[in-house]
C-alpha cells in the first residue's frame, strides 16, 4: 500500500496552521492580525477532504461491493475516528459540568456547552445542518462531515462503475451545483459554502468526489514524473491563491492539480521520503493534532493565559504558542501510539478483521 508521504506532510502543515489561527485569536495587541491574515487559508480544509477521498477510493473503491463490505469498511473507519472523537468530546462535557455547578469560573465561550446539541455530537451529525452553531469540540464538526461522505460512499462507487470517468465528473459538477444553489436559497446558511461548518457534510462530499476522481486519473496516468517540485509549487500556488481571495473553484483547481501530481509522484517512486526524518512521527498525526488543538487551547488559553498570565507582550504570546503547539504535537503522538492504535487494534481483533501476524522466518536449512 502506498503511503503518500506528501499528503502527510501537508495534512500536518494544514493543521499546524488551523491551530495557529485558533491560538491566535487570544493574541494581546497588534498580534491578533495574525488570526485575520490566516483567515482566507480556510479552504485547506478543502484539501483535507479532498485527500481524504483520494485515500478513501484508492483504498475502498474496489474493495465495497456488497452489504457485508461496506459493513466491514464502515466499522474500520468509525474505529479509526470514534473513540478519539468520543474521548475530546468527554473533556468539554466534564468542563462544561464544572462550569455548570460553579466548580470553574469559566471554560471558554459559553455556547460552546449547548447540552441540547450534545445527542447530535455524540451522533456525528453536527455538521449535517441539524445544528445552528458549533458546540463542544467545535472541530469535530470536520468528523460529523467526514462521517457523512464514508457513509455515502456507494454513491461515488456506483457513479464509477455505472460511467467511469465520465459518471465521476458528473456528479461532482452536480454536488458543487447544488452547494451553489443552496446558498443562493438560503438553504444553507451561510455567504459561500467554503464557509459551512454546520453544514459542513455537503462540501465535504463535494471534496470527496473530486478526491476519488483524482485517485481514478493517478491510478491511470501514463506519466512517470517523479520529481516532488511541481506538486510542491502546485500547493502552494494554491495557498496564494487562498491569500489573494480568488474564485474558490480557482482554488480548487489548484488543489486538484497538487494532490494529482503528489499522488502521481508518490505512486512512480514510493520509497523517498518527502520531508526530514524526525518529522516522521509527527507528519502521521495531524488527525490527532486537529482533535486535541481545542483542547489545550481550552486549558492553556481559556484558563491558564486568559485568567492567569494575562501578558500584553506580544513575544511572550509567540514564544508561549509555540511551546503549547509542540506539546499538542506531543500529546497527538502520544495519544496515536498508546490510546487510538491500542484501541482499534483490540476492536479489529474483537470483530475478527486483524490481519494475522506473519509467521516468523524459517532458517534457510528448513526451507528446502
Amino acid at each position: 500500500m502506498i503511503r503518500y508521504r506528501l499528503f502527510e506532510i501537508w495534512r500536518f502543515v494544514a493543521a499546524l496552521l488551523i491551530m495557529l489561527y485558533h491560538f491566535g485569536h487570544f493574541a494581546p495587541g497588534e498580534g491578533l492580525a495574525l488570526k485575520n491574515e490566516l483567515a482566507p487559508l480556510r479552504p485547506l480544509l478543502d484539501m483535507f477532504f479532498i485527500i481524504s477521498g483520494f485515500l478513501i477510493f484508492a483504498r475502498y473503491g474496489e474493495q465495497v461491493r456488497d452489504a457485508r463490505s461496506y459493513g466491514i469498511y464502515l466499522y474500520k473507519r468509525l474505529i479509526r475516528l470514534y473513540p478519539l472523537h468520543l474521548a475530546t468530546l468527554s473533556y468539554f462535557v466534564l468542563i462544561g459540568l464544572l462550569v455548570s455547578v460553579g466548580v470553574l469560573r469559566t471554560g471558554g465561550e459559553p455556547q460552546l456547552y449547548d447540552w441540547s446539541a450534545l445527542p447530535s455530537n455524540l451522533l456525528l451529525i453536527q455538521a449535517w445542518g441539524v445544528e445552528d452553531r458549533l458546540s463542544f469540540n467545535f472541530v469535530s464538526w470536520s468528523l460529523s462531515a467526514e462521517w457523512f461522505a464514508y457513509l455515502l460512499l456507494p454513491v461515488i462507487i456506483l457513479a464509477f462503475r455505472r460511467a467511469g470517468l465520465a459518471g465521476l465528473f458528473v456528479l461532482l459538477v452536480a454536488c458543487y451545483a447544488v452547494l451553489e444553489l443552496m446558498v443562493h436559497t438560503g438553504v444553507m446558511p451561510f455567504e459561500s459554502w467554503v464557509m459551512a461548518d454546520t453544514w459542513g457534510a455537503y462540501r465535504t462530499f463535494a471534496d470527496f468526489v473530486l478526491g476519488a476522481l483524482l485517485a481514478v486519473l493517478v491510478r491511470r496516468s501514463a506519466v512517470t514524473v517523479s520529481a516532488r517540485w511541481p506538486a510542491w509549487a502546485a500547493i502552494l500556488l494554491a495557498c496564494a491563491s487562498m491569500l489573494l481571495q480568488l474564485n474558490i473553484y480557482v482554488t480548487l483547481l489548484l488543489l486538484a492539480v497538487a494532490v494529482f501530481l503528489a499522488g502521481l509522484v508518490e505512486r512512480n517512486d514510493p520509497e523517498r521520503y518527502s520531508y526530514p526524518a524526525f518529522l516522521r512521527p509527527a507528519a502521521a498525526v495531524s488527525f490527532g493534532v486537529y482533535l486535541w488543538h481545542p483542547v489545550t487551547e481550552s486549558l492553556f488559553y481559556s484558563y491558564l493565559w486568559s485568567h492567569h498570565i494575562q501578558s500584553h507582550s506580544i513575544a511572550l504570546f509567540f514564544g508561549y504558542t509555540g511551546f503549547v503547539m509542540l506539546l499538542t504535537v506531543i500529546v497527538a503522538m502520544a495519544s496515536f501510539r498508546f490510546f487510538e492504535n491500542t484501541l482499534s487494534g483490540y476492536l479489529l481483533r474483537a470483530a475478527g478483521l486483524a490481519r494475522p501476524s506473519p509467521a516468523p522466518a524459517r532458517p534457510a536449512a528448513e526451507t528446502n
